[in-house]
């Protein structure tokens, strides 16, 4: 069976209330498995959606941790300059001494959700990541394509969320490079 045009249907995870009224296309509702780690497309034959781009944080003293459902992840990169204003010049602006690249900038967002009516355990592996006072390993095509490999988180929110099986959360991370400070002469 193949997977619906999604040109002409709008994908809902479970979890968000929408009012159907909003909608004049088809609505295709999203379920995660948490037994077999799938996601499922509603309706009378179930058909199992693949994840096209999943995180996993990796850290000593962690277990692994696989984010159930493929959250929203942006990048932002930007340069630190350095500028002197020149005394008494006859040109506009500045000159530019110096300019580095400055940390990436992640942010990674999405829903944890449960399978019963319960809190989702995997807030609380998230909030050991947050604990944790090392660089975190990420693994994620888009981030590793970047040239991102580990990361640094300096904030994790859990915003209110509808439902008790539900949690949204948005966590704010900067790469971390490997530098070599000590250089034997």
């Amino acid at each position: 069976m193949q997977l619906p045009d999604m040109e002409k249907n709008l994908v809902i995870a479970p979890g968000i209330n929408l009012p159907p009224l909003l909608f004049k296309q088809k609505v295709v509702i999203i379920n995660y498995s948490k037994s077999d780690g799938s996601l499922k497309v509603g309706g009378d034959e179930p058909v199992v959606v693949r994840k096209q781009f999943p995180l996993t944080f990796k850290a000593p003293g962690l277990k692994p941790f696989q984010f159930p459902i493929d959250p929203f992840i942006s990048v932002s990169f930007k340069n630190i300059i350095t500028r002197r204003s020149v005394a008494k010049g006859d040109k506009r602006g500045t000159v530019k001494e110096r300019w580095t690249e400055d940390d990436a900038e992640i942010n990674i967002s999405g829903v944890l959700i449960a399978d019963d009516d319960h809190y989702p355990d995997d807030v609380f592996t998230l909030q050991k990541y947050f604990e944790t006072r090392q660089a975190i390993g990420a693994e994620c095509r888009v981030l590793n394509d970047l040239g991102i490999t580990s990361i640094v988180i300096e904030s994790f929110d859990l915003p209110f969320t509808k439902g008790v099986e539900n949690q949204a959360f948005t966590i704010k991370a900067y790469s971390d490079d490997v530098f070599n400070l000590l250089i034997e002469n």
